[in-house]
């Protein structure tokens, strides 16, 4: 983590007028996207203790933390993110709900996230977007609070990231237009910019979703053609009558 209380300081956010709001379409993004999914192993990380995912028809749910928390649900693992105590290849999808913002090893987590998707598995990522309003307004606010102390990582570097860990973009979606204000009439005043910004599909958000899948190539052993060893034979000749008299 970047900071120990910078977990505390996110779970402390989310519960404002603003983080509720935002964390209502956070969740329903990710719920889109685990809409058509089907499988065994969901393994989701956040700086909450839980998220409240439930359309989704995975059999197994399981939620990441670093450290041991007071109320935190009985799926819970503590672990690390880079050291993931999953096998290679058996989590189906795995979903990063800011944790990268707030991880002081952003690249391990990716690689190990993974290695533990199997072929054709699914990583879905949710980080703030530094170009856009929101990170303009960071630039000027004290970085000691949520969410402006994360790392707000932008999307292109991310995307290079994910190629570095084999990981293929599936898709890029940006959410929230409106401005990182807390009084929840102003923030309907501007609700005029998120109609015209978000089917324009600029670049301007708050948020970024991304959803990468993992593929590998799959190679058909071919089997080696045994050839039998051929034994030259010296041809055989008949005695002479000198060497059957000797």
């Amino acid at each position: 983590m970047l900071d120990d209380q910078s977990r505390q300081f996110f779970q402390t956010w989310y519960k404002t007028d603003l983080g509720s709001d935002l964390l209502e379409l956070e969740l329903a993004e990710i719920e889109s996207e685990l809409d058509f999914s089907v499988g065994y192993y969901l393994v989701t990380q956040s700086p909450l203790m839980t998220l409240s995912l439930k359309n989704h028809r995975l059999r197994e749910s399981i939620s990441l933390a670093p450290t041991l928390e007071f109320g935190a649900p009985s799926n819970t693992i503590v672990a690390k993110s880079s050291e993931l105590p999953f096998e290679s290849d058996g989590v189906d999808i795995h979903v990063f709900h800011h944790t990268l913002d707030i991880s002081a090893t952003p690249h391990d987590d990716l690689r190990e996230a993974a290695r533990t998707l199997l072929p054709s598995g699914k990583l879905i990522i949710i980080g703030f977007n530094p170009l856009g309003l929101w990170g303009f307004c960071r630039l000027f606010t004290p970085r000691i609070k949520a969410p402006w102390c994360g790392r707000f990582i932008a999307h292109h570097r991310l995307e290079d990231w994910l190629k570095v860990a084999g990981l293929t973009l599936e898709s890029k979606r940006f959410i929230y237009y409106k401005p990182p204000v807390q009084n929840k009439k102003w923030r309907l005043r501007f609700k005029w910019l998120e109609k015209i910004l978000k089917p324009l599909k600029l670049l301007f958000s708050g948020v970024y979703v991304m959803t990468a899948t993992k593929h590998e190539k799959r190679y058909i052993p071919l089997k080696p053609r045994w050839s039998g060893t051929r034994v030259r034979v010296p041809p055989l000749t008949k005695p002479t009558a000198k060497e059957m008299k000797e």
